[in-house]
């Protein structure tokens, strides 16, 4: 394996990733003494050697061991089909992705650079495990995706059963050994039965339907009905607010305005004729002195309010009855004759 060369340098690229790249493969490559050891020792015991292969023994001095050989080759054999992970050569997978790493930075690797100080050859187990696919949370509220934390960063809404989920939730297992596949169907809910009744004229056929109360709209300016669905009065062109009376009345079901109408305009309050009212003031008659409102002692003299104290203004006296016009009114009951 061979670094990159100084006029590649000189030409303006960057090597910082490549050399990063080259020094995590050296490293794996030279591995650790322990694992060389341990490497070691599985080729002694499968009969196989690092790097040269040992001259064989004559039959009849190796008869015993020969066995003994042939016993442990045959329990690690048993050991590895009985067990579940796959094996896979360490050196030839190595291989495959230092040349895959080439191959991204656009270098070759010869086969003569291969370092020799590397590792025998040892299979590795892989475990085969199921593909497991993300799950993810939207926010029912504001269709925001959660994060690692179960609160929304857009509206602060704690994750709830209300929330969406991608991919859905596989149904739970009843504990009595039932799969997917064996839980029932739901159940088609049964047609509802349409009433006809056969046309006098030959047409189509009249269908029975529930009966809808008609909703009438007013306007509040004109008192003029809104036609069908309508939304402007045709003789103002009062578009519908809230204030337009609706009958049926729904005060309770709709607090805040029925579907579909708008804020009422602002409309200036009509003024009302009101008789004007003047302050009355009282004035003591022993000190000339003005009583606060809504006082009745004297805060000079302290003298309670008496019929003697000036009141402003004067209190109206109803004027006595003119006798002259009694006495018409009198004679002209007496000419009626009731009888």
């Amino acid at each position: 394996m061979t670094e990159p060369t100084s006029p590649a340098k000189a030409a303006g690229e960057k090597d910082d990733g490549i050399t990063k790249y080259m020094r995590r493969m050296k490293t794996v490559l030279r591995g650790t003494r322990s694992n060389r050891a341990s490497v070691s020792s599985l080729g002694e015991i499968l009969g196989e050697s690092s790097k040269s292969k040992t001259p064989a023994k004559p039959a009849s001095t190796s008869a015993k061991p020969a066995a003994s050989t042939q016993n442990k080759t045959t329990a690690i054999a048993t050991a590895t089909t009985t067990t579940e992970p796959q094996v896979h050569n360490w050196r030839a997978m190595q291989q495959e992705r230092a040349r895959a790493l080439f191959a991204k930075y656009g270098l070759t690797l010869e086969p003569g650079e291969w370092i020799t100080q590397a590792p025998a050859d040892r299979s590795v187990q892989r475990v085969e495990k199921p593909i497991r696919m993300r799950v993810r949370r939207v926010c029912h509220n504001c269709t925001a995706t959660f994060g690692a934390d179960k609160v929304c960063s857009s509206c602060q809404h704690v994750r709830c059963k209300k929330c969406f989920r991608y991919p859905p939730a596989k149904p739970k297992d009843d504990g009595k050994g039932k799969t997917r596949a064996d839980i029932p169907a739901p159940k088609e809910a049964p047609k509802k039965v349409v009433l006809t009744l056969p046309s006098r004229t030959g047409g189509q056929d009249l269908v029975c339907k529930p009966i809808r109360q008609r909703i009438r709209r007013t306007c509040h300016k004109c008192s003029t009905v809104f036609i069908g669905d309508a939304t402007e009065c045709e003789n103002c062109s009062h578009i519908r607010c809230k204030n337009c009376p609706r009958d049926p009345a729904k005060p309770n079901k709709y607090p805040d305005g029925y579907p579909g109408d708008v804020e009422p305009p602002f409309e200036r309050q009509q003024r009302v004729w009101r008789k004007p009212r003047r302050r009355i003031r009282w004035t003591c008659h022993e000190c000339k002195g003005l009583f606060v409102t809504g006082d009745k002692t004297c805060a000079r003299c302290n003298h309670d309010r008496c019929k003697d104290c000036i009141r402003d203004p004067p209190k109206k006296t109803k004027p006595d009855p003119d006798p002259e016009l009694l006495r018409r009114v009198e004679e002209r009951l007496a000419q009626l004759n009731v009888s």
